[in-house]
This record gives structure tokens, sequence and C-alpha cells, in this order.
């Protein structure tokens, strides 16, 4: 294996978690390397005056009892600072992590030169879907012994950087000279790793710099007979499971010439990579996913980069990103993205998309809920009052609408955009300071009038008054401040404003709208024809999407062709049985919540992998895209324990899962911030708000499987309600009637006046 001819020593830790001080580290590992040749070694267990947690005992391996009798840091300090020696940069996955834990233990190396093997990776590795250490390793052979262990992981770290350097060595002269001069911008860690580059035989770009195409999969081959319905009358198509349904309906569209067709999705992202678009039919990328061009030059003039920077300069150059998907964007590149390079509204790459546009137009809810929303923007040069407006996963309306019509910040975001700005760096700490205050060790916490008439509120927003005010800012960070007035301004007590910690200490401020359905009936139904793709017997279950007084018609002359689902409601069935003996095949289990997920990790990881058997679970085997790679990669039987809300969102191929099981019906957590203050606009807040939720939300679960289920799929669902509360027959016969065969429905169309008052209660 090549590696690098400098001084460096790549090390790991484990640890009881996340938090310097609070958690401690348990082992300690490093592998000190010079002239390209190992020169040391240290590997040791370390005794802590804390307990280790479950979770951390199953990833890791490490008992209690295994550190009896071990020696505490501070005494293996001082040998650890002999072998890293003082002239060595310092190498690890996410290493950020590993020198903040070493820090809280008496050890700083936090002003030591340092390499992230994981950003490396995806600088070189467009192809992987995942650069977390367990993945890579599988993908590229890496030696990974002793599993769960710090020298485990410094072995694969180490011989993941000489996989790294291997690709960089198939350079040629003139981008190692490029990447050379970016780096030298950089951090000091990256200046001496690519100073030691040379220059090569390579002519030729290597191959291995493009991203992988999406493969398209067949969609359906029936056409549907679109109807354009009148202003101020909602058209509304029950959708049948098939996730191609959409696809069937824009090559409608395409091929009616008659009226530009805007068809609005929930993900355009993945939309579009699964769709078959003719070239009748746009995409209309979002500002946020593009790249704004001339704030991309503005990047790559500076005269000094972050590591982050760097990177993602290097990534603008070989990849040639239009948006976000189109390069290997990873970790805190995706904050440098948000804070400095997307588009806004006003960018001349995002207006351009408008021109000459065809008859079919292709866009997220979002956008077109900002195009209506503001008279101003671009796209009412070509959106008018004549134009057919269909939108699809109807379900999800209210909640794109909530971040379209609302505001939203995020600290990291904010942080990145003010990397080069001083004002703007204190503005930053002091908001972060006034966040810790206010929430006051909570994770979501609505801001009262208290908080926002208190001194240091005011004197947020008196800074913020100045920065909003200062030419110099770039668009991109002006839209963030803005974003972060919103959240601070007194106007956020009219509507629901909260801030959020999550678990990977990320902060975010929200300003959501008391209604969106008052605001999208003014701005899109009473102005523009409006067609809707909602679930079976949901059409009047939209009441904080579709305003409670608008006019809606029922189209059940569009075709709803399907293969049935098996689904079954067994009584004695428990989550915990599939999870500890998996049937055959591969099995996606939808838990609850975390606890529930937490509890199956803990209890059977070590007797599958005992028995061959692969157990992936949220919040413990890694990212989305790590476990979709290892759940594909695995052999059967093999069990993916996971929430609803983030099943939702997966993208696996067709034909790749055996069974679904639904542990737990997905009820709205009754203490969200908007779903909770939403409630209030109903008498039977359960009947009317929470049930229609939970019917659409399964609707979605159920079309997920089907996209992604074998032909001989089934679903079974285990949660002892369907047969103890009143409510469950309904829900059962409701999910019955999504997987039942359909056939072409011919009934003709249905006005509103014909749907009895109160007609969902007979589904309870």
């Amino acid at each position: 294996m090549q590696l690098p001819k400098i001084p460096f020593v790549v090390l790991d830790t484990e640890t009881t978690g996340f938090v310097p001080k609070v958690n401690r580290v348990i082992e300690y590992a490093h592998m000190v390397f010079r002239d390209g040749e190992q020169v040391d070694e240290y590997d040791e267990l370390v005794s802590v005056p804390v307990d280790i947690p479950d979770v951390v005992q199953i990833i890791t391996r490490i008992r209690p009892d295994a550190l009896t009798g071990k020696k505490p840091f501070e005494e293996h300090q001082s040998a650890i600072e002999k072998g890293i020696g003082d002239d060595t940069i310092i190498v690890g996955q996410n290493i950020m992590f590993d020198i903040r834990m070493l820090k809280g233990e008496g050890l700083d190396l936090s002003d030591r030169p340092w390499i992230d093997t994981s950003m490396l990776a995806s600088l070189v590795f467009p192809e992987l879907e995942s650069y977390s250490l367990g993945y890579v390793s599988r993908v590229l052979e890496l030696n990974h012994a002793p599993v769960h262990r710090a020298l485990g992981d410094v072995r694969a770290t180490m011989e993941l950087l000489g996989k790294c350097w291997e690709r960089l060595l198939e350079l040629p002269q003139d981008m190692v000279m490029d990447i050379k001069a970016t780096m030298n911008k950089s951090s000091e860690g990256y200046t001496k790793l690519f100073d030691a580059l040379p220059t090569g035989n390579a002519t030729s770009r290597p191959a291995w710099i493009q991203m992988p195409t999406p493969k398209k999969f067949p969609g359906m081959t029936r056409t549907v007979p679109l109807h354009k319905p009148a202003v101020g009358i909602v058209d509304m198509i029950e959708e049948s499971l098939d996730p191609m349904m959409l696809q069937s309906i824009i090559d409608a569209a395409a091929k009616d010439t008659s009226t530009v067709h805007w068809v609005a999705v929930k993900n355009l992202t993945t939309m579009a990579k699964r769709l078959q678009l003719s070239d009748e039919v746009r995409v209309l990328q979002p500002p946020f996913l593009l790249l704004d061009a001339e704030a991309a030059d503005t990047l790559r003039a500076k005269k000094s980069y972050s590591a982050d920077e760097a990177t993602l300069v290097t990534k603008l150059d070989w990849y040639e990103p239009k948006v976000f998907e189109d390069a290997p964007i990873h970790g805190e590149e995706r904050s440098v993205w948000n804070g400095k390079l997307t588009c806004t509204e006003t960018s001349k790459t995002y207006t351009d998309q408008f021109t000459n546009l065809p008859s079919v137009i292709l866009l997220d809810h979002r956008q077109l809920l900002a195009f209506v929303a503001d008279p101003e923007h671009a796209a009412h040069g070509a959106l008018n009052s004549d134009a057919h407006i269909i939108i699809d996963d109807a379900s999800m309306l209210e909640d794109t609408a909530n971040k379209a019509y609302g505001h939203y910040c995020s600290l990291n975001d904010l942080r990145a955009a003010a990397s080069d700005h001083e004002g703007l760096t204190k503005f930053t700490d002091l908001l972060q300071i006034w966040l810790e205050k206010t929430r006051n060790e909570q994770d979501v916490r609505f801001l009262a009038h208290s908080d926002l008439t208190a001194p240091d509120a005011d004197a947020l927003r008196s800074l913020l008054s100045g920065l909003l005010e200062d030419t110099t800012l770039p668009p991109q960070t002006h839209k963030h401040l803005e974003a972060a007035m919103r959240s601070i301004e007194e106007e956020a007590l009219t509507r629901i404003t909260w801030i959020e910690t999550r678990q990977d200490g990320n902060q975010y401020m929200h300003s959501v709208p008391e209604s969106v359905a008052e605001l999208m009936k003014e701005d899109l139904y009473d102005k523009y024809p409006v067609t809707m793709l909602v679930p079976p017997k949901n059409a009047q279950l939209l009441q904080e999407a579709v305003h409670r007084s608008a006019k809606i018609a029922l189209n059940t002359a569009v075709q709803r062709v399907q293969d049935p689902i098996e689904i079954s409601f067994p009584e004695e069935m428990r989550g915990s049985t599939i999870v500890s003996d998996p049937p055959d095949g591969k099995t996606i289990v939808l838990a609850g919540s975390r606890r529930v997920i937490e509890e199956y990790f803990v209890k059977y990881t070590e007797d599958l992998e005992a028995r061959g058997i692969t157990l992936i679970c949220q919040s413990f085997s890694g990212g989305v895209n790590r476990m979709q790679a290892e759940f594909l990669a695995a052999a059967e039987p093999a069990v993916w324990v996971l929430t609803p809300w983030t099943f939702e969102g997966i993208s696996l191929p067709p034909g790749t899962v055996d069974h679904l099981i639904i542990d737990a019906l997905p009820f709205d957590n009754p203490s969200q911030p908007v779903f909770s203050k939403r409630a209030e606009h109903f008498d039977n807040a359960f009947i009317g708000y929470s049930m229609p939720r939970l019917l659409q939300r399964l609707f979605r679960l159920l079309r997920t499987y089907r996209r992604i289920a074998k032909g001989s799929a089934d679903v079974t669902v285990i949660d002892n309600r369907i047969k103890e509360k009143r409510y469950g027959k309904g829900v059962q016969n409701f999910m019955e009637m999504c997987c039942e065969k359909l056939s072409e429905d011919t009934a003709v169309k249905k006005p509103a006046s014909d749907f009895p008052e109160n007609w969902q209660m007979n589904l309870f």
C-alpha cells in the first residue's frame, strides 16, 4: 500500500458518549508512520469513573470488567504524547470528534495539523453510498480488525488513507498543481498532505471523477385522462399504491399542449431520479439546491479557506455541479453550501430556468408556494391563472407549506456564512449563548413573550438590523439573517415559534404561521386551477392544507390499477419476536420510537451477529445512506429497524424487501410544536386531526413499501391498538382497502356537495 511520505499518526478513541468531559474515553489507539512506514503502535483500555452505557457496550464490546485494573487516561498521556511526537499530522475518521474528546481528557491536540479521512474519501470515491468507516471497510475491503475496537478502526483508517492516496496519485500534472494551490490556502494538515503529492505521469483525467448515474426503473405504460378544473374548485384524484402513478400523469400532461402543467412534488431530487422525463418536461430546481456561479467564484477567490471550504472548492472544480446532487458533498461542506453557495430567488442562475418553458414543469411544493405567495417572483412571467397546477403527495402539503410560509434558521449554516466576517461571527456567538440560556436544557422550547422582550433579545435584533444593512454581505447570508430576524422579532409571537437542539448538537430556530390553509386558499386555490393527488377516502381530511371553505370535487375517472398486497393483523405477534428470530429474506421493522430501537439493538445485536444475521438499527448503525447500502448488501436473512418517518424517505431498488412489519401505529408526537398548536383548531383533535394524519402516513408507508418490495412481499401490522381501541377497526379497514386489488375506476366526477358532513367518522 502506498502512503504519503510525511510523518503522521492515525488515532481513534472509543468513548461512553459524544460530549467531552461529560462522556469519557474508554479506549485509545494510534499508529505512527514516517516515510510511509509504521514506527509506533499504541493500544490501551482506560478506566473511567462513570458507567458504560449498554449501547456503547454493544457497539464497542467493551464491558465494565474489561476496565478493571486499567489505568486512568492521565497515566497514559505521557506515553501517548511521546509516541505521537511533535511533528506528526493527526489523521482520523471524523477526527474532530476524537480531538474534542481527547481535549476533554486533558490531551489538547486542537492546534495540531489534522486530516479527516472521511472528507478525503468523499473527494476521491464519489461512487460510495456512505463514508462511514464500517461501510467503506466493507466496500474497499479494508483490514478492520479487531472490529468494534479502537485499534481496528485505526488500521482501517490507515488503509483508507492509502486507498485515497492511490487515487490522488492518478491525477495528471495540471490537476495536481491546481489542488496543491487550493490546499495551500487551507488548513496546515491538508497543505502538508498535498504538498507531498508528486506530479506523476498521468496524462488524462481519472475515470473515477464522475458521479454515478441514477438507475431508472420502468413506470406505468397506461395513460391517465387529465381534467383541468375551474378556478376555485380543488380537484382531488385518489391515488393507488403504485409509486409510479405520477409517471402516467406527467406523460399525459406532456401530451396536452393546451396549457402548461405545473407538477409539484414533495421531494424533487428523489422524484426526478426515479421518473422517466421527456424533453417536454423541465425540472425546475429550487434555489437552495442550485449553485450560484457568482458565489462559487467569490469562494474560489478567497485568500484562505477553512478545511471544508477547500475540499468543497475542489469538488466544484472536479465535478462541476449545477445542483447539490451533482457532487459528493459531505459533512460540514453542506453548511458551506447552504451558507455561501446556494442561489437566491433573484440569482440569474435560478431565474434563467423560467425562459422558454415547455408544457410540463416539475418542481417541489415549496417552490410552488413561494411563487404563488410572491407577486414579484420571477415565476410570474410564466405562471398564470391559465396554468394547471397538479400537486402530488398532497397529504404532505401542510408540512411543506410550513417551510414555504415559515422561517427556518440553522445555526451551523449561519456560522459557515460568518467565517470571514467579524461582525457576523460576533452575532452568531451571541445568538448561540442566547439560545442556550433560553432553551434551559430543553431540546424543544416555544418562545414566550418574556424571551423576545428581554434586553438580550433586543440587543440581538439591534445587531441583526445592522448586519441586514451591510451591503458587503452576499445575498445568501442575508437570507439566513432574515430568517433569524423573523424568529426573534416580537411579531414571531403571533406565529408558532420555537428553538430546537437536535441529538447531534445542531441548533435551529423555527417560526411557522398559525394556519397555512388560509394562506394557501388565498394564494393558490382561489387563483389557479388545482388538482391534488390524495390517499383514498381522504379528500376532505386535509383540513390544515385545504381550507374548510374550499370547494372540492373528487375525480374518480382516473385509473387506479394495482396488484394486491397481502396484509395481516395478527393478535399475538410482537416486534421483539420478529427481530430476535427474523423470517427468511429481508425484513423492515417500523418501530414507534428511538427507545424501542435501542432496546432491540442492545438485546439482539450480538446474538444475531453470532448467527450470521445482519441487524441494522436507526441511530446506531450510521446515517440513512449507510443503512441503505448495508441493508442492500447484506446476506439474507437481514433485519432493518427504523422509524416510520425515516422509512418514508428511503431509496432502495424495486424487489429488495420481502416483509414489512409495522410495530406501532405512527401517530404524530402530541408534543411536536406545530402539531400541538394546530390540534387546538379542532373540537375533537384526535378524530379531526391526529387520525387523518395517521391514515395519510400509513398510505405513504404502504406506497413506499410497494416501490421497494418483491412481488410476493407482505405487510404485517402488530400494534395491539388495532384490536383494543375503538378506532382500530377503522384503521384496519383503511389499510386493507389501500392494499386490495384495483381495476380501472370508471366512476364519474363527484362534486363536493355529495360528501356527507363528517363522513370520515364512518371510518371509526
